[in-house]
């Protein structure tokens, strides 16, 4: 259906913020809308779904009418719809994304809800609202390009611990062009620090009150202090290693991580294997049976096939035996009719025929009287019998 192009509005959930329409307006010029806009109906108005582009592109064009497909669906699907449509044909720049999410945030939906409604990572979407807690410089940084969605990925935690903090190291992402693997390292040091003076801050309280001895009565409480234990000895052991140990320690750990990486692929090439075999007795299992059912089925259609022409072979033996009894009973009739139709005739004194010519009978002389012929050839002069032949 067609309808008027002002009554037509575009969707409230439209993520896109630069509309590049220009090749698109030729194109319909040249062939025309070749796809109608997808609207559904909100009171007299109709509400875009899908086709923002094109309704632009038919306005700039000056078209009063455009054609579209009015469907039916709930908020939270036109919602999903639109921006998923939209993603399908380009993808949004960071800045289209981020501020899409803060408008679903801000109408009341947490990230969680927004991660769930739109099926993107939980984590990506926080991301790109923790973009919104940094003044505009860092905004800008990360429109541009010098900040990463994933470098505020990995700051998650320390946004969350201090954006003063995490102000810093984006300063420093952007001063010296830190690569990902950089600021999580920069990251973990921080950390290591951060937990130091947490440590200093809390032996100072400690200090002051004195502590209740512990005690240990359950399996499960000496585990847990052997779990502690065993952490604070690691720690303690690695601030007194060199250099040379600490390398020595991180080769025996890649050895340790490149064996188990071959053993879990030897274990995978083995699984494979069992499959391929497994899977080679399946098909053999499959094949014998297919053969046993093939055969099965050849050897009911052949006993099929032999009881039928069995039962015809009786049904033909029937019928020959049928049709000999009625050549025994025809030959009797014939030798009964010879003997009844040549006789003597007492009018000519010789050997005669009667036979039959439309509704009369006739009588002809026989020159043989052991012969009657099926079609007679008429005398000519026959006699009837109604009227007796005269002497010669």
């Amino acid at each position: 259906m067609k309808v008027d192009i002002d009554l037509i509005k575009p969707s409230p959930y439209q993520p896109r913020l630069i509309f590049d329409i220009n090749e698109l307006k030729q194109e319909i010029e040249r062939d025309g809308l070749l796809t109608e806009l997808v609207v559904r109906k909100q009171d007299k108005i109709y509400e875009l779904i899908d086709g923002e582009r094109r309704l632009r592109a038919l306005q700039e064009l000056g078209w009063k009418t455009a054609p579209v497909r009015v469907i039916k669906l709930r908020e939270g699907i036109v919602r999903r719809s639109v921006y998923k449509l939209n993603k399908i044909r380009e993808n949004y720049t960071v800045e289209e994304e981020a501020k899409y999410f803060k408008k679903l945030a801000d109408e009341g939906m947490t990230p969680w809800e927004i991660s769930k409604e739109l099926s993107v990572d939980f984590h990506w979407v926080l991301a790109h609202l923790n973009v919104f807690r940094f003044h505009d410089e860092v905004q800008k940084g990360v429109w541009t390009g010098q900040i990463s969605i994933s470098h505020m990925v990995t700051l998650e935690n320390v946004i969350g611990r201090s954006v003063k903090e995490a102000n810093a190291i984006i300063a420093e992402i952007i001063n010296r062009k830190l690569t990902l693997k950089e600021t999580k390292e920069i990251i973990s040091v921080q950390k290591e620090k951060v937990e130091e003076m947490r440590m200093k801050a809390a032996e100072k309280v400690l200090d002051k009150v004195t502590p209740e001895p512990v005690k240990l009565k359950t399996a499960e409480d000496l585990e847990k202090a052997s779990k502690t234990l065993k952490k604070m000895a690691r720690k303690k052991r690695e601030k007194t290693l060199t250099p040379e140990e600490k390398a020595a320690i991180e080769a025996e750990k890649k050895r340790k991580l490149e064996e188990r990486k071959n053993q879990e692929a030897e274990r995978k090439r083995f699984e494979k294997l069992q499959i391929k075999e497994k899977a080679k007795k399946m098909f053999k299992k499959f094949k014998e049976k297919e053969r046993h059912r093939i055969e099965e089925k050849t050897r009911k259609e052949m006993e099929t096939n032999i009881a039928q022409v069995q039962k015809e072979m009786r049904s033909l033996t029937r019928k020959i035996k049928k049709l000999e009894t009625e050549k025994t009973k025809f030959l009797k009739k014939k030798a009964f009719l010879l003997g009844a139709l040549n006789f003597n005739c007492p009018h000519c004194k010789s050997p005669c025929v009667v036979y039959r010519e439309g509704d009369k009978y006739l009588v002809k002389r026989s020159a043989s009287v052991s012969v009657v012929s099926e079609k007679p050839v008429a005398p000519s002069a026959p006699t009837s019998l109604s009227s007796p032949t005269p002497k010669n």
